[in-house]
């Protein structure tokens, strides 16, 4: 009999590459995937770019702050999947900047503060050294929130989660673009 358990522990599936949103990509009931991550990234910047919501009147470029995105389900999310593509996507899609100077998390550059006060330092020419008072304020501020709702009935389980983004136009607090996706799981537990 212990053959046998040898034999079988040492079955399995060599790791390979998957293409994004393949069918066979691993998916869970409770959690939000790889391929969730590329759905609501996809539509989110697709239709903040399309929207017009970054275009000005003046025709200059608008200076877009990554805000906060909230995580309010079961589990830890690293939003930074969501917040670096958009903030690619709309760095590629040439309507916007985006700054690093601030914002939240990741999308902070502690650099553009330090070298600031690097001014006084005697191992930098200051004349080589960013000025105070150089950086440029942002106009806009992306934040947002993800929700999750679970239901369970006997072995099925479903989840519900809300993607929601808000794009603000800081001079006047006021909302100028908001989008949601919307993901619905469900699964059943074997009865074994």
């Amino acid at each position: 009999m212990l053959p046998g358990v040898i034999t079988l522990s040492g079955c399995g599936t060599p790791a390979r590459y998957l293409e994004s949103g393949s069918p066979e990509s691993l998916l869970t009931v409770s959690g939000v995937d790889p391929a969730d991550w590329q759905r609501v990234t996809a539509e989110a910047a697709q239709s903040l770019v399309a929207s017009g919501a970054l275009k000005r009147n003046d025709g200059q470029r608008p200076v877009l702050m990554i805000s906060r995105i909230r995580n309010y389900t079961l589990q830890h999310l690293e939003t930074r999947l969501l917040t670096d593509q958009l903030r690619s996507v709309v760095l590629r899609s040439g309507q916007a900047t985006v700054t690093s100077a601030v914002g939240y998390g990741s999308n902070l550059d502690p650099a553009v503060r330090r070298i600031r006060q690097k001014e006084l330092d005697d191992l930098f020419d200051p004349g080589t050294v960013p000025r105070s008072g150089t950086v440029i304020a942002p106009n806009l501020s992306l934040s947002g929130s993800i929700t999750q709702q679970t239901v369970t009935r006997g072995r099925t389980e479903e989840s519900y989660f809300l993607f929601h983004l808000t794009l603000t136009d800081l001079a006047t607090g006021l909302a100028v673009w908001e989008h949601n996706v919307e993901i619905a799981k469900q699964g059943t537990r074997p009865v074994l």
